[in-house]
């Protein structure tokens, strides 16, 4: 099963979007739980968590990865707007046996294609994240290159 974490701050505004969308994932067993990653946040955004049942955690994405209990890690920005249909093109590429992966808001415009996705959550092997051991998502990026894009 699937682990999302979600690095936060001050992020209260964009968990009330992006939280409701995880939901239909989650109720069918795709997605096992979700994890805030906090950066130190002084807004609501962890009322907000608390409220829909995400599991609050102090520190980087390492520190999440160590408490996330999926073998898959899908690390996303609160700003990312996930598209309809995002949760069945994930389990199939799950299913394909399929490692790591860039998971955008859509296809990927033709400057991206050359530089990379700038707006994307990475979708990877929790033992992988472990090793690498990176605090952020810019880092967990950097350290991931070219992935499959899946959106």
């Amino acid at each position: 099963m699937l682990s999302v974490i979600i690095p936060t701050f001050n992020s209260e505004r964009e968990m009330q979007v992006l939280l409701p969308v995880l939901v239909p994932a989650a109720v069918d067993g795709l997605v096992r739980e979700v994890i805030a990653a906090d950066s130190g946040s002084a807004d609501g955004t962890g009322l907000i968590c608390e409220d829909a049942g995400v599991e609050w955690v102090e520190g980087g994405l390492d520190v999440a990865a160590r408490k996330a209990r999926g073998d898959m890690l899908l690390i996303l920005p609160p700003t990312l707007r996930l598209r309809r249909g995002w949760e069945e093109v994930l389990r199939n590429h799950l299913e394909g046996k399929g490692g790591t992966a860039l998971i955008a808001e859509g296809p990927p415009t033709f400057v991206e294609r050359f530089s990379g996705v700038k707006l994307a959550g990475v979708l990877i092997a929790a033992e992988a994240l472990r090793r690498i051991g990176a605090t952020t998502l810019a880092d967990l990026r950097r350290h991931v290159g070219r992935a499959k894009h899946l959106s």
